[in-house]
């Protein structure tokens, strides 16, 4: 092959019309500079293949990182180790994003090298992400701040100084993040069971405390010649201690009705006790004050400062006597041909301190009401938020004209009832009516 034959060769190899008469100096340039372009353009692929595998490395890292973060932080484990866990992820983020210093606090959990008062000092709104760059800090040369939020704000997590490089990438910002929501989705599991369990072991009080209520109100109230007596107790959805009981003996009945300081199991306990302690102390005490004395005295022994009970005790004779001691309760209503008396309170709560309860003394005439009940009647709520109060309540006392304690308490019920209608009942209801019917009924 001569030279013009590959001159010719050339030509067509690198797709131009040369004229080979020429001579083939001048077309070797040309091969020798499309072969330098080629030579650069393979320089420029191999280099952005590079990159590229660079950057698919990295982002297999990433996600390699974050399945290992996600299966520590979405398996079920409660009480969860949250210090362990993160202890864990630390060393796997570290990898990817390559700080030098850190700190996780979450609540009053805090782990890292770093001072989360010269953190807090720097961020001033911590519910975003922020990223510091170097020069805008006095203190850190470059800062990834990352929020930890879920259901609500649980802390934070917080990186500084680069092994390589001297700015946090928007890789790192994306992977700390998606750490975080792994941490924030884990907190809220624990949240979610956390007050589930509560509501549970807040239902089994609250059932625990309905029963201890109920079987401890008598099912059936004695019944003599010269009074008669109804009276109705409805709890509310949360338990609170209202208690009434009646002992019968010969010629004289002792009524008696309190509320116990507190709600739920605690409260349904105070009642219990009390109920056993006037079971044994009406039997072997005569003497109202004597019973009222001896009681408080037993239950400041037994109480703590907070715990206390508001009682009212009513002893009635057959010739119409009534010997009355209000321990802090409710007023006490008398009703006899529609005129009303009210007597207030006069001394304090039983289980407070010791004190020198006396008794009140009135004589009842013939088809005399007496009304006495708990707060939860008069402090019964309307969509308006108005309470019940006294004045209904001596509203609707004046307007009865019947002659049964039965109907009185059903009066006072339906007017109670239709004034809080569609309002949820926030305290138990619990209202006695006795009605002394005169000395000359006794059988």
């Amino acid at each position: 092959m001569n030279e013009r034959d590959i001159c010719r060769r050339i030509s067509e190899i690198l797709g131009i019309d040369y004229d080979c008469t020429r001579g083939i100096d001048e077309l070797l340039k040309i091969l020798e500079y499309e072969i330098n372009e080629y030579k650069k353009s393979l320089e420029e692929q191999t280099i952005f293949m590079e990159a590229q595998l660079e950057e698919l490395s990295r982002s297999y890292e990433e996600i390699s990182t974050l399945l290992e973060i996600s299966e520590i932080f979405g398996g079920f484990e409660f009480p969860m180790n949250l210090r362990e866990k993160l202890e864990k992820v630390i060393p796997l983020l570290k990898k990817v994003v390559k700080f030098k210093d850190y700190i996780v606090r979450v609540e009053d959990l805090s782990i890292g090298n770093m001072s989360h008062e010269e953190v807090e000092r720097e961020i001033e709104d911590r519910e975003k992400t922020v990223l510091i760059e170097p020069g805008e800090s006095k203190k850190f040369s470059n800062l990834l701040f990352v929020p930890i939020i879920g259901n609500r704000y649980y802390g934070y997590m917080c990186f500084s100084g680069k092994e390589e490089g001297i700015v946090f990438t928007a890789s790192d910002r994306r992977i700390t993040e998606v750490t975080s929501r792994y941490i924030a989705n884990a907190l809220d599991r624990i949240d979610f069971l956390q007050k589930e369990i509560e509501r549970q072991r807040l239902e089994e009080q609250m059932e625990i405390a309905r029963r201890i209520q109920s079987e401890l109100l008598p099912r059936e109230l004695p019944r003599t010649g010269f009074i008669d007596i109804t009276a109705c107790s409805r709890p509310a959805v949360q338990v609170g201690g209202d208690y009434y009981d009646v002992f019968a003996s010969d010629g004289k009945v002792l009524a008696v009705m309190g509320d116990v300081a507190g709600k739920s199991v605690p409260a349904a306990l105070l009642m219990s006790a009390v109920r056993s302690y006037l079971k044994v102390l009406s039997t072997s005490h005569s003497d109202l004050e004597d019973l009222v004395n001896h009681l408080n005295s037993i239950l400041c022994e037994d109480l703590s400062n907070d715990r206390f009970v508001t009682m009212v005790f009513l002893e009635i004779f057959q010739n119409g006597t009534l010997n009355l001691v209000n321990a802090g309760h409710n007023p006490v209503y008398f009703l006899h041909d529609g005129e009303i008396v009210k007597l207030e309170a006069s001394a304090i709560p039983i289980g407070i301190a010791e004190w020198n309860y006396r008794r009140h003394t009135i004589q009842l005439k013939p088809n005399t009401f007496i009304v006495v009940y708990t707060d939860g009647i008069t402090e019964a709520r309307n969509t308006l938020g108005e309470e019940y109060g006294y004045e209904r309540l001596e509203e609707t006392l004046r307007e009865y004209n019947g002659d049964s304690a039965e109907d009185l308490l059903s009066k006072l019920k339906k007017s109670v009832e239709e004034f809080s209608k569609d309002v949820p009942q926030h305290d138990d209801m619990t209202i006695m009516v006795l009605k002394y019917k005169g000395q000359q009924e006794v059988e």
